[in-house]
């Protein structure tokens, strides 16, 4: 009996994100009276729109995706986003 190798299709984007020097000051008063860190949100959004950008330049269809977003070091992250192409 021979076995057919299950091989997935898979995709992995990385793009890292860092703020500036103003964006930092400005997150750590917003984060000293509890307020929404916007620059992070602006970050994310940007690190996602690049990555939904080159997915769909590259036209790919998806079966599931998945994001993972890591803090590298006091205002850079990683936004990791990863799953499985469509046959």
């Amino acid at each position: 009996m021979k076995q057919k190798k299950n091989e997935l299709n898979q995709i992995t984007i990385t793009k890292v994100v860092s703020r500036n020097f103003i964006q930092d000051i400005v997150a750590r008063i917003q984060n000293l009276v509890g307020l929404n860190l916007t620059c992070y949100e602006q970050m994310v959004q940007k690190g996602t729109s690049q990555i939904e950008e080159e997915i769909n330049n590259k036209r790919v269809k998806l079966k599931w995706f998945r994001y993972e977003i890591s803090q590298l070091s006091n205002g850079a992250m990683a936004i990791m986003f990863y799953g499985e192409v469509r046959k």
